[in-house]
Order: C-alpha cells, then sequence, then structure tokens
C-alpha cells in the first residue's frame, strides 16, 4: 500500500546549489598578496613554500551545521616541485526529523606554478556524484559518475583554470589593499561548466580589509587580518564561516549526534497571512520582498508582475482542454530544447522511452498524453525522502522519491513522447509556510503546469515559479535563502 501523499520538497537540492555555491565564496582567501591595483594575473601572487592545514567551522543563523578543512603539501610531480590540496567539507542537519549529512572531498594536483593537472570531487550524502578530471594542454576532460550513469565532458579552459572551494586555500600572505580586485576561472561541479568569481577589496574594518567575492549572484565578505589569514566569512543569507580549532570541530560533532539544525524549518518562509486549503486555491496575489523579482521567472502567462516596486505578483492557474492541445508528437523548431537529454533527464533512454509509448499508447493528444503520464507517476512513484539529484531511469528503476524524483521522471517520460516539458522550481504553501518545491510544466498549445507529487492535473496557484530549467539553472534559488518575505494578499479558489 503507497504512502499517503506528503509534501517532498526540493531542499536538498536548495542545500547543494547553497552550498557549492557558498562554497566557491567561503573560499579560504588566505595570500591574495602583493598584487597590484586592477586587474591582476593569478600566478604572480603565489608564494613557494605554502603548507596549510586550516579547520573552519560553518554556521547558519548563528547555529552551526558544519565545516571544512583544508591541507595543502608538496607532491612528487616535476620533482617535488607541485602541489596536493585536500579539502574535505561537511554539513550535518536535521531533515523530515532525520539526521543527514552532506560532504564534499576534493584532492586536486598542481604543478610548480599552481595549475590544475588532475582532480578529484566526490559528493556525499545528499547526492552521491563522483568528478574526475585532468587537464591536457588547453583542454580538460572530465567524467561524471551518478549511480549506474557515466558521463563525459571536454572543456577549452583558460591558464589559470582553477576548482572551486580548495583552490584558494593555497594562497596568504601581506600586501592587499583597498581597491585591489582580479577575476578567476573555476570549474563548477553542479553546473559542469567554467565560470567566473570576481574579487574585491572595498574596506576596511579596524585592523581587517574587507574582501567582496561575486559568484552566479551571491556576494560574500571576508575579513583578512594583517596576517593575510581570513578570520570571518558571511553571505547575506546567512551562512558564515569563521577559523576554530579541530577540538572545536570535534566537539560541534559531538553535539550534532543528539541536536542538529532543523534545515527546513531554517530555509522555509514564513508567510504573512493564511491559506485554509492551498491545494484548490486557482489565484493568488501576494507580496514579496527581500529580493529582485525582477531577476526571477515571475512575469509570464501564469504569473504577473502587477506592481514591481511594492513587489505584487498574481499567480492563476493555467487550465487547458484537450481541444486546445496540439498533437503529438510536437515538429516545431522554436521548443526543440524542451525535447533534448540532458545529464539528469536522459529522455533518450530506451527504458525511458519504452516506459513513455507504454503510458501513452496510441494517445495523440498531447494534453491527454500529458495527463497520462502523470497520473503513472503519481501512482507509481512511492512518496519517500530521496537524499539525493535524480536521474530519470534511475527513478524509472527504483521507483520512489520526492518532488524531483517525480518532476525529472515525469519529464523525461514526457519529452520522450514528444510533448516539451521543462522543470520549475520555487515556493508552494504547505500549512503556514512555504516551503522550495520543484515540479513540471509541459507545452500542450500552450504552457500548462503540473504536479504529479501532490496528484495534481493542474499545479494549485500556491505554486510560486522562482527559476525553469535543469537543475544547473537552479543554483539562483540559493539567492533566496533566508532573504524573500511573503505576503499573502489574496487567495482565491
Amino acid at each position: 500500500m503507497k504512502k499517503k501523499p506528503i509534501l517532498k520538497i526540493i531542499i536538498h537540492l536548495v542545500i547543494i546549489a547553497s552550498w557549492l555555491g557558498i562554497m566557491f565564496l567561503l573560499v579560504e582567501k588566505e595570500g591574495l598578496i602583493k598584487i597590484k591595483t586592477g586587474e591582476v594575473q593569478f600566478r604572480t601572487m603565489i608564494p613557494e613554500d605554502i603548507q596549510l592545514d586550516i579547520w573552519k567551522g560553518i554556521f547558519i543563523n548563528d547555529q552551526w551545521i558544519g565545516y571544512v578543512h583544508t591541507m595543502l603539501g608538496r607532491n612528487n610531480l616535476n620533482n617535488n616541485k607541485g602541489y596536493t590540496v585536500h579539502s574535505f567539507s561537511f554539513l550535518k542537519f536535521k531533515m523530515f526529523n532525520k539526521l543527514t549529512g552532506l560532504a564534499i572531498n576534493a584532492l586536486q594536483e598542481l604543478d610548480s606554478e599552481f595549475r590544475m593537472i588532475n582532480f578529484t570531487v566526490r559528493v556525499l550524502g545528499i547526492a552521491d556524484i563522483f568528478f574526475k578530471g585532468k587537464r591536457l594542454g588547453d583542454k580538460v576532460y572530465l567524467d561524471i559518475y551518478h549511480d549506474r550513469n557515466r558521463y563525459n565532458k571536454v572543456f577549452d579552459v583558460a591558464d589559470d583554470l582553477s576548482l572551486e572551494q580548495s583552490i584558494l586555500s593555497i594562497y596568504r600572505g601581506k600586501g592587499l589593499k583597498i581597491g585591489d580586485s582580479y577575476t578567476l576561472n573555476i570549474l563548477n561541479p553542479l553546473t559542469i561548466n567554467t565560470e567566473q568569481i570576481r574579487l574585491e577589496v572595498v574596506g576596511k574594518d579596524e585592523d581587517n580589509l574587507i574582501m567582496e567575492t561575486k559568484f552566479a549572484g551571491l556576494t560574500s565578505r571576508s575579513w583578512i587580518d594583517q596576517n593575510g589569514v581570513v578570520i570571518r566569512e558571511e553571505t547575506p543569507n546567512g551562512w558564515v564561516m569563521k577559523r576554530v580549532s579541530e577540538e572545536t570541530i570535534n566537539q560541534y560533532l559531538i553535539q550534532s549526534k543528539s541536536s542538529a539544525v532543523d534545515i527546513l524549518r531554517e530555509t522555509s518562509v514564513r508567510s504573512k497571512g493564511e491559506i485554509k486549503d492551498p491545494r484548490h486555491v486557482k489565484s493568488l496575489r501576494i507580496k514579496v520582498t527581500g529580493i529582485d523579482i525582477s531577476k526571477f521567472s515571475l512575469d509570464g502567462t501564469r504569473q504577473k508582475i502587477i506592481d514591481q516596486i511594492k513587489g505584487i505578483v498574481k499567480i492563476s492557474s493555467v487550465f487547458t482542454n484537450h481541444e486546445e492541445a496540439m498533437e503529438l508528437p510536437y515538429r516545431g523548431n522554436k521548443l526543440r530544447k524542451f525535447l533534448e537529454p540532458s545529464t539528469w533527464i536522459d529522455c533518450d533512454d530506451s527504458q525511458i522511452k519504452a516506459k513513455a509509448a507504454e503510458i501513452v499508447g496510441h494517445e495523440k493528444n498531447s494534453w491527454l498524453a500529458a495527463q497520462k503520464i502523470s497520473k503513472w507517476v503519481f501512482k507509481n512513484i512511492d512518496k519517500a525522502f530521496s537524499p539525493g539529484i535524480p536521474v530519470a531511469t534511475s527513478v524509472l528503476l527504483n521507483k520512489k522519491g520526492d518532488c524531483n524524483e517525480h518532476t525529472v521522471l515525469f519529464i523525461a517520460l514526457a519529452r520522450a513522447a514528444g510533448i516539451p516539458a521543462e522543470m520549475c522550481a520555487g515556493l508552494v504553501y504547505l500549512n503556514d509556510r512555504f516551503y522550495y518545491h520543484a515540479w513540471p510544466k509541459v507545452f500542450a498549445g500552450k504552457w500548462v503546469h503540473l504536479d504529479p507529487t501532490f496528484g495534481q492535473p493542474v499545479a494549485d496557484a500556491t505554486h510560486f515559479e522562482l527559476i525553469s530549467g535543469d537543475f544547473s539553472d537552479q543554483t539562483r534559488i540559493a539567492t533566496t535563502i533566508g532573504k524573500i518575505q511573503i505576503e499573502i494578499l489574496e487567495a482565491k479558489d
């Protein structure tokens, strides 16, 4: 007998996105030294005799949630002129009254000029993903292992490519001054792409310099003492990292065995006002503050920005019927990208194609076919918290999961059937709060939102979309955590 449908939010994705983004931001910036005002070459700042063994505690809203341990030493490459950097990051928290964790274990081999030679990154706990990369000339060859799947990608890279959270940990010293700035190219394992970090010394607090780091829409601040050591780092959504001893970290770990931060409560949005029967709401008017609403997917057919200055947004459930729907398969070019496979939505897999054909049968109406797929996913996927970023074929095999699994599998099956489909991520109302959630939308003559996790043929209007796109597009959600505020102005059935 299946469990009663319950809310399974995408908070583990948000944690991963936020955590990786914050690890790019809260990197240890020791040794941004002896640089000239303006843009600089990264390798010119690096001393030759570095050895590091650093522990830092991570806190959210003044509560301990994890740590980072970074070590650097010489290796035997190039006659002992190279370096090895090992960084272990760990989060421990409570989710659905259960203790869980997320770890990122990164190992890098660098040459004598601190250029990347090879690396491995393992994400464990909430996700289980393994990255293995090697640099050959101006290219990086990357292998990604997730569940039973393996993916390959080749990058054309700049001369100073770095690997996210640990690479900046190897530099320390003196000489920074207000106005110094530089840009780094990094390899982001979540988006599986090369991106840039921008750093600038923007001020001074007593004897400490203040440095801003900008990455993926997030801005952190770091306090650097007179010895070039980062003593504190902060992000605008409440994450803090500060240097502590190994003994202190061990004490926090012992305490966390019986008590840990409730990550759902810490990241949910308590609304002003209530909705008595949210699953039947067809029209919702809300006031959104704390974020720049122009940077999110708030204005369209389903959602309308009524007042940009006051942050008033109206959400209306979009309905359609089979008479308006297009015939399968979609044959145009405009929406072709919504039929293509991705790393996580492997709609070109033979098993996905076979199951889609079995579910849809001879149905040629796109809306009726989408409803068949939604009902099948709701009925056949057990409602259970799943600690990972899902791949559609794995969900089809295991037949259990939360909203991520339901959404990914639905989209893969819909695309395999010739229905353009895309993932939506944002917030949904439950009890007195909005929680982060994922659901799909399909194009059946027009875009319509469904929710196979809730078993809704059309998603109710409390589904507040912030982002649409694959998991790699959803890292921007991290910028809303701890900042977004919602007031319910009107809800209609």
